[in-house]
């Protein structure tokens, strides 16, 4: 995620968001990240460290004193969000009205659905630990009373959520729950796709019996696409030129690379 500074503000100690992996050194940086991410400020992100950060670094004191009035009242978390866009003043009267529009349909959606959104959105920045967390959550609390297939829908998310971690058999699980919550051929396709990942997986014989032998050579030719799309892809060319280094060369570039997927990886977590 990248950002423009427009107004030079003498930040010493940037205000540093965790869940984009970004330091924030002005204003209109903090406007940005209200206006395009609501599903992750509209929960726990009105802070005290929010308040120094408005007091201290940007030197809007008296902002700072009415987002901590409303922490003390327990004020509507949108209310203070729409007062520090108006108050940077970074974004047009216009776009502030939008602004308050996406974040009314917002609320206006069932917990559940509201929660799965924010899950999604989680999930889409690779924090796929905190979805599957969010998304299991969903189902402990009013998983009886959700239809088949938002339960499905729910079930999938989780298994993609493991599957990314490498998780296989977790995601081979919830891939079975989510056809037990709403049969659909796609969760048969993926657990067939997971038995080619780890091949110590196996399918239950009544979703063996559903795959013909067309449907194993189309999805067979996916996997053989796939892999071909993955040789051409940047991380695995750059690792390919990591074994073209001499030796003492290889094994620091090597080192780098694996310290870089342990950060990655523990992020996902």
């Amino acid at each position: 995620m990248s950002l423009i500074l427009c107004r030079q503000e003498p930040v010493t100690v940037p205000l540093y968001i965790e869940d984009l992996g970004i330091h924030l050194y002005s204003s209109q940086e903090l406007c940005y990240v209200i206006y395009n991410n609501p599903l992750l400020v509209m929960e726990d992100f009105i802070d005290k460290r929010l308040t120094e950060f408005l007091r201290s670094e940007l030197r809007m004191p008296f902002l700072a004193e009415r987002v901590e009035k409303w922490m003390d009242s327990h004020g509507a978390t949108e209310e203070i969000l729409y007062l520090i866009l108006k108050e940077c003043n970074y974004y047009p009267p216009k776009e502030q009205a939008a602004y308050r529009q996406t974040v009314n349909g917002l609320k206006k959606l069932s917990e559940e659905e509201y929660e799965k959104r924010r899950a999604d959105y989680f999930y889409g920045l690779d924090l796929f630990g905190k979805a599957v967390t969010i998304y299991e959550q969903i189902l402990d609390g009013a998983g009886r009373h959700l239809s088949g297939d938002f339960r499905g829908k729910v079930w999938n998310n989780i298994a993609a959520c493991y599957a990314k971690l490498f998780c296989y058999q977790k995601a081979m699980h919830a891939y079975e729950n989510a056809w037990n919550a709403k049969p659909e051929a796609e969760y048969v396709k993926r657990m067939y796709f997971l038995t080619i990942l780890n091949p110590e997986l196996s399918l239950k014989d009544k979703f063996r019996e559903m795959i013909g032998e067309d449907d194993k050579e189309v999805w067979n030719k996916e996997v053989e696409a796939a892999r071909e799309e993955s040789e051409k892809a940047p991380e695995t060319l750059k690792l390919a030129a990591v074994f073209e280094k001499d030796p003492a060369g290889r094994i620091a570039a090597a080192g780098d690379i694996l310290n870089q997927w342990k950060m990655e990886y523990r992020r996902m977590l």
